[in-house]
């Protein structure tokens, strides 16, 4: 009954025939659509790349919650936070 759902192949990675299911593949390249699809879903997904934001401290936050924002000599955005707490909490808000 189960003569014909069943087929043997050789398995590179063990170096031995197997039984596989009759729907198997054996080692070869992904077929055309599979490809094109492939191809689409990373061309879709590198076009609408986020764009870069700036950083900033919330302007209508109490300035003692507000981070200051510089910019470093080599142009790195440098974030100083507030001074925490005497229990160890600095707590910063941003936009």
């Amino acid at each position: 009954m189960n003569k014909h759902l069943h087929r043997i192949v050789f398995n590179a990675a063990r170096g031995m025939r197997m039984v596989v299911q009759e729907t198997a593949m054996s080692a070869g390249k992904a077929t055309g659509a599979t490809s094109a699809v492939v191809a689409t879903a990373l061309a879709g997904l590198f076009a609408v790349s986020p764009a870069p934001a700036q950083i900033v401290g919330a302007p209508g936050v109490a300035p003692n919650l507000r981070p200051t924002v510089l910019l470093a000599p080599n142009g790195v955005p440098l974030v100083n936070i507030q001074t925490p707490s005497a229990a160890g909490v600095s707590r910063n808000l941003f936009n």
